[in-house]
């Protein structure tokens, strides 16, 4: 009779666990405030922190402290026998899924979520470490202060972050890992024209790529979420290769026996802070909660997860002008130029690829067919000058795309990308890693489009035909 309660209690679970997937498959996913930003830092998430340690059933640890002397932190809530082991940051400029973890901790403990939660949390105890690198967070790195990629230090261990998770893990012994990082915008989703906005692994736990019982669960968490996937953002999910990194920590959990999903955050159009990828993230986590706690993935066919493209690398660009027309010495062909901008550093937009892009996709993508490349000149600040919109277009009808002299005598209210004294100036013909700055004449020279830093504007109308976050 035992058993049999046992029995239908599980039934009973699983079934509430899977509605409220369903529900969570159509819902608005509803997000912590504040973590809209190119960029978190600790400042951005200790207040939330602090904010946990007084939530009843979720208890704060400081595993420990950065090579900066930085707080790592870890949060815990529930008391299931199936132990989860999230961690996000460890590059300190992959920002998305910190951010998502929040969402799952926001939605987690709102009061209509309650006996949601109360369910999954009879089954799983999580655990999440969302900034393992705060160092590397306030200087927007990759690594730590050291100069170490943490996600290589999984077997020397000569950074104190890598050392600190290392000892969560060993002492946690989690069932199921979620290695949560952000990859570069320029990764296209297989051979289709689109960003690969979500990418996922099992990594692998050997060379021979075997698998194994923990690894099996690993690829059916990840095709349980496929189709769900696929209907969110067709054609814009991907699969990372899954060759043996001996030093990575994702093939390290992996060969120590836990079930270990890598998710790696990618771009989307129109999303500059990566909102999209995050939003989904934070659906994820809750799916796999739900999956996890009833047990749903194990019913996930490995086809699904075999179906997933491979990432492209390097598929996507940020601009792409089709067909211009260039002239160099007594040589003409009609190329393709693409642009990359950099939002780091000096923000200057320079030509990241010239010739054939026809395998390549855009997240800006224009076909200039009849127009002509022409370097821009500079119009020297000799006198106080005033810049209205106007002024600038009749300035880039002039053939005029950016300014030379003292910064202080102009005055603009211009709408339009203002250069004073670029660092990389416009050359006469379009070369690699030069500022993305110049103009489209058409047959008769009349200069009637202007890349000003990699915006591209159209004279006619006084339109930028690529704004930024569109």
């Amino acid at each position: 009779m035992n058993k049999l309660i046992v029995f239908l209690l599980a039934l009973t679970l699983g079934g509430n666990l899977m509605a409220h997937a369903s529900v969570m498959s159509t819902m608005s996913h509803t997000l912590q405030p504040g973590l809209d930003k190119a960029r978190l830092q600790l400042a951005d998430i200790e207040p939330l922190i602090q904010h946990y340690r007084q939530v009843p059933g979720i208890t704060v640890t400081e595993l420990g402290r950065s090579v900066e002397n930085r707080p790592i932190y870890m949060l815990t809530l529930g008391r299931g026998e199936k132990r989860v082991l999230a961690w996000s940051q460890m590059h300190g400029d992959e920002h998305t899924a910190t951010a998502a973890l929040f969402d799952l901790l926001h939605y987690s403990t709102a009061p209509a979520q309650a006996a949601w939660q109360q369910e999954w949390q009879a089954a799983i105890t999580l655990h999440i470490i969302p900034m393992l690198n705060p160092d590397g967070a306030a200087q927007n790195s990759r690594v730590n202060a050291q100069g170490i990629d943490i996600n290589r230090d999984a077997l020397a261990l000569q950074s104190p972050e890598g050392q600190i998770l290392m000892a969560a893990a060993k002492q946690i012994q989690p069932h199921y890992a979620f290695n949560l990082h952000d990859q570069n915008r320029f990764h296209a989703a297989g051979d289709a024209p689109n960003p690969a906005t979500i990418s996922l692994l099992a990594p692998a736990f050997n060379d021979a790529r075997d698998v194994n019982a923990s690894r099996q669960a690993a690829m059916q968490l990840i095709a349980y979420v496929k189709p769900w996937l696929d209907q969110q953002i067709p054609q814009h999910v991907a699969r990372y290769n899954d060759t043996w990194s001996p030093r990575s920590f994702g093939d390290n959990f992996a060969a120590m026996g836990f079930s270990t999903v890598l998710v790696e955050a990618g771009g989307h159009r129109a999303d500059d802070h990566r909102q999209v990828a995050r939003r989904l993230n934070g659906q994820l986590y809750i799916k796999w909660l739900d999956a996890i706690a009833s047990g749903a993935y194990q019913q996930a066919s490995l086809a699904d997860y075999e179906a997933l493209p491979f990432n492209r690398s390097g598929g996507m660009k940020d601009l792409i002008l089709e067909n211009v027309q260039v002239t160099q010495a007594t040589t003409q062909a009609q190329i393709d130029i693409a642009v990359h901008f950099h939002t780091e550093g000096d923000r200057v937009a320079r030509i990241q690829e010239i010739g054939d892009l026809s395998v390549h996709s855009g997240y800006h993508q224009f076909d200039v067919s009849g127009l002509a490349f022409r370097a821009g000149r500079a119009y020297p600040l000799d006198a106080a000058l005033t810049l209205d919109t106007a002024a600038h277009l009749a300035l880039l009808t002039a053939g005029y795309t950016h300014f030379s002299g003292e910064p202080s005598r102009l005055t603009s209210t211009s709408r339009l990308p203002v250069l004073v004294n670029p660092l990389r100036p416009p050359q006469q013909a379009p070369q690699l890693r030069q500022g993305a700055t110049f103009l489209l004449v058409n047959q008769q020279g009349e200069v009637v489009q202007a890349l000003l830093n990699g915006q591209l504007i159209d004279l006619a109308t006084g339109q930028i035909r690529n704004p930024l976050g569109t």
